[in-house]
């Protein structure tokens, strides 16, 4: 019954903020902002979709916490943006992404009679060992094993001139290949690491008639090694605390 409730409230949302919200609307809103007839409109349809799929029919609580916290969320996203321009919209969504799924857990929780245990829930869960390593190793190979890798391989990349590729492209492909290959180190498929080396090395593999073919491609080479080195590692060490 608890994880029902999570899949109807989660899925009430996907279908409020992407399904049922064209990019017209979400231009309109961002546009008349509080004012605007599809600013409410689409708080409008946030609790009616909430109070649909939860068919609770009497009780209007659950859908008009969603409704009212959906309309403050949007609201404040509105405002920033006006104040911090097109530059923040990316960080801006994944903000209001945040806030929304933050208030679906707390009406959750609620709803399953569960909001008391929500403390001691956390308190047991960063005292659990396996836990906690997982948790380490994973925020770990994402950032700053980003940064560590970088200045281990700066000499090398300054020695390669500019190219036209994209900005921090390498970075986030970096942390992408750790995760994965950190996944994979947890559920024991070591195989599968193979592959996604391979893979790399085709993708990201240099034309001959390029300038620096030799040292890009080695370049290339030896951080993708090193990123997989620190994947394997971080995931064998959090396997052995468990």
């Amino acid at each position: 019954m608890s994880a029902e409730i999570l899949l109807q409230l989660l899925l009430a949302h996907i279908l409020t903020d992407f399904v049922l919200q064209p990019d017209s609307w979400v231009e309109k809103k961002n546009q008349q902002g509080f004012n605007g007839l599809w600013f409410w409109t689409h708080v409008f349809i946030a609790g009616l979709t909430t109070y649909v799929f939860l068919h609770q029919w009497n009780n209007f609580f659950p859908a008009v916490i969603i409704m009212v916290s959906h309309a403050f969320i949007d609201y404040w996203k509105i405002i920033q943006l006006r104040r911090q321009g097109e530059k923040a919209s990316r960080r801006l969504f994944f903000w209001d992404q945040f806030l929304h799924l933050t208030v679906i857990v707390f009406v959750w929780l609620y709803l399953a009679g569960e909001t008391g245990m929500l403390f001691p829930c956390l308190k047991g869960l960063l005292s659990n060992v396996p836990v906690m390593a997982v948790l380490t190793a994973f925020i770990f190979i994402t950032q700053p094993a980003g940064v560590i890798i970088g200045k281990i391989t700066e000499p090398l990349r300054n020695e390669i001139s500019a190219d036209d590729s994209l900005k921090k492209a390498g970075q986030y492909i970096g942390i992408t290949e750790r995760i994965l290959v950190f996944i994979f180190v947890l559920l024991g498929q070591y195989a599968v690491i193979g592959f996604l080396v391979a893979g790399k090395s085709i993708l990201r593999i240099t034309k001959d008639g390029e300038p620096n073919a030799r040292k890009k491609t080695e370049y290339v080479l030896i951080g993708t090694l090193i990123s997989f080195i620190v994947a394997v590692s971080a995931g064998l060490t959090a396997k052995a605390m468990w």
